[in-house]
């Protein structure tokens, strides 16, 4: 038996995008002749909000084969999962027990101020020796935490600890917004499907929704057909002789890449130039009009992703020579250091791009 799974879907009458997200979920659900989805919380964007009840009830009522599985996150409030009602939708609101191709999977709701660990402690040893899948909706902390940028604190965390049992197969869970690797699931067992569709800047490239293969124990995903697809693109600058051709250089690569081809019309993105220059002027008027050659569309942005598009905030003027040529050794070396295998943005660790621009306000700081 397979499985569609998502979560953190966000439903809102403002962002009709969302319900077009779930509703090519069912359509590729249904296509494959699979028969169960499961929504692991956060339906919906605003807590009782009835007016995107429409949103989810359309949608599934346009594919009455199959069977929604729909477990309440923290957004998620006990009056809109009392409102929805439909034949084929079953709601979790209590931890529960049911089987699914002969596996037993444990749905645990999203609780304020509870532990999914409190909830394990409640089941039986029994239950325990047969093969075992989780869905849940909170944090997985495992010395450390994937945060949600969207919500400080702790929700209803999962710890490293709880996944001990051998018959543990897999864990599915929502309110992280970012996509588990398939082939490396937190904990070994922890697979956050991640939004749909992007919810703003911040949730960047094709969304995906998760297909488990109960009789396998075995995970696949399948890219949604969002109506958006937000791009968040950095380039660095550093000065030299043909500053402006390296950088428009980078930028129509980027445009040639697969994921702009195939998505052109669907893209918003924001741009961010960032280093140092000999001649800003220059440089931002050949950027902005390569942008407007390639026709591409400019992300707004809302709230705090609201900042200008393209971005030259962080670009500064700069006419030493000797810093310049120091400069460009050391992006050369950083980049070296990826191409060895280095990674950088782990939890909690600055990603590349923050490491390039230390670097330069590092050979620049007293110019």
């Amino acid at each position: 038996m397979k499985i569609s799974i998502t979560s953190d879907i966000h439903l809102s009458t403002k962002h009709p995008e969302r319900s077009k997200a779930l509703e090519d979920i069912l359509i590729q659900t249904e296509s494959a002749g699979i028969s169960d989805l499961i929504i692991a919380g956060d339906l919906f964007d605003s807590d009782g909000d009835d007016s995107a009840y429409s949103s989810f009830l359309e949608p599934c009522r346009r594919h009455p084969g199959i069977r929604i599985h729909l477990l309440p996150g923290n957004h998620d409030s006990e009056k809109s999962l009392r409102d929805l009602q439909f034949e084929q939708l079953i709601k979790y609101t209590n931890s529960r027990m049911i089987d699914l191709g002969g596996i037993s999977f444990l749905f645990i709701p999203y609780q304020s101020g509870k532990s999914m660990s409190d909830e394990l402690d409640l089941i039986s040893d029994k239950l325990w020796e047969k093969p075992l899948c989780i869905v849940g909706h909170g944090d997985f902390i495992d010395g450390q935490r994937v945060p949600n940028p969207r919500e400080k604190g702790v929700y209803m965390p999962l710890k490293k600890g709880d996944l001990s049992s051998p018959n543990l197969l897999k864990v599915f869970l929502g309110h992280i917004h970012k996509p588990t690797p398939i082939n490396q699931p937190l904990g070994g067992k922890v697979i956050y499907p991640g939004s749909p569709q992007g919810l703003d800047i911040s949730e960047t490239g094709p969304r995906r929704f998760i297909v488990y293969d109960t009789s396998q124990n075995e995970v696949s995903q399948r890219i949604v057909n969002s109506e958006k697809i937000y791009l968040d693109e950095k380039f660095f600058v550093v000065p030299s002789n043909d500053q402006v051709a390296r950088l428009l250089s980078d930028l129509n690569k980027r445009a040639a890449d697969g994921k702009w081809v195939e998505f052109i019309n669907r893209l918003e993105i924001r741009f961010t130039v960032e280093g140092f220059t000999s001649d800003k002027v220059e440089l931002i008027q050949a950027f902005q009009s390569q942008i407007k050659q390639l026709g591409v569309f400019l992300y707004s942005g809302s709230g705090n992703t609201l900042k200008p598009n393209p971005n030259f905030d962080a670009l500064l003027s700069s006419t030493d020579k000797q810093r310049d040529l120091v400069a460009e050794k050391a992006l050369e070396e950083i980049d070296a250091l990826v191409a060895r295998g280095w990674t950088f943005g782990d939890i909690n660790q600055p990603n590349l791009e923050e490491v390039k621009m230390s670097a330069l306000r590092a050979i620049y700081q007293d110019h």
